[in-house]
């Protein structure tokens, strides 16, 4: 090789060295592109009476949490009535108790007033389709010693419909709403299909094993059109983000005003069953 070559992919390979030993402390951040106002989690289901929305600052860095809204006034409109929510003990967290009867394929209202600002968001409550035996998003087969084996996906794609699942057994809790930090015992349905081609090679998934008579909890939870895609995209940017992924997406929820997240409106159907009716 030429010295004088040689000599300059030396000090470009020391330069590239040199940047790849800078500290922790010594990477940067981008500021965010966009700074909301307000994120909205939560809506309302059919399964159980007491409901809950949590409101939240976004944090600005990695270091910092969300931060609880307080003092806001949360009231949901079936179509029918306003169900007026009130602040829990949690910080940031409104719930209301809903007596009604589920308002089938009507658009829900959600109103916050907060800061003299008012945010709005709507989201229509789609029937669930009963849990079927031959459709459940898992997999279980029987070992040598009848101990039961199965494995849950957190994504499969071209379902009919789309929905959330929760499939809860042993020490797993069964599901509630009120419980914003436990949405790694969600699993998704999805009627769009898988992102990339190679997504089946870094499936996401859950396994187990139980005894024969050991109960498996199954939740069916609806989802409407719109919050199908609003997960699709922020699955996009999470889950599925990969080498091959696909471009970046924004993810942009059903809240009006500067604000992020989804408003959703859910029927729920929940089965039991024992390990060795599963298949």
């Amino acid at each position: 090789m030429n010295p004088v070559r040689y000599i300059f992919v030396l000090c470009i390979l020391a330069a590239f060295a040199g940047a790849c030993k800078k500290s922790n402390e010594e990477i940067e951040f981008r500021a965010p592109g966009k700074i909301y106002d307000i994120t909205v989690e939560g809506g309302i289901n059919t399964f159980y009476r007491d409901q809950y929305i949590r409101l939240t600052k976004p944090a600005l860095n990695p270091d910092s949490l969300p931060a609880a809204i307080r003092n806001a006034v949360v009231t949901v409109n079936d179509g029918r009535a306003d169900l007026v929510f009130k602040e829990t003990a949690e910080a940031g967290v409104y719930s209301a108790a809903n007596t009604r009867s589920p308002n089938y394929n009507q658009a829900y209202r959600l109103t916050i007033v907060y800061k003299g600002k008012t945010y709005t968001a709507v989201d229509t409550l789609r029937q669930v389709v009963n849990i079927n035996d031959d459709y459940l998003p898992l997999a279980v087969s029987k070992t040598a010693d009848a101990q039961y084996n199965g494995t849950i996906p957190k994504h499969t794609f071209g379902y009919l419909n789309p929905n959330k699942w929760w499939i809860c057994y042993g020490a797993i809790p069964k599901w509630d709403p009120s419980k914003f930090m436990l949405t790694q015992y969600y699993n998704y349905t999805h009627f769009l299909g898988s992102p990339n081609s190679l997504y089946p090679l870094t499936n996401l998934k859950r396994n187990f094993t139980l005894g024969a008579e050991d109960v498996v909890t199954i939740f069916k939870i609806s989802i409407s059109e719109g919050y199908a895609k609003y997960l699709y995209g922020v699955f996009l940017e999470t889950d599925w983000n990969g080498l091959f992924s696909s471009v970046p997406v924004n993810v942009n929820g059903n809240i009006s005003g500067n604000s992020q997240g989804y408003f959703s409106v859910s029927d729920v159907d929940r089965r039991m069953y024992k390990a060795k009716e599963l298949r």
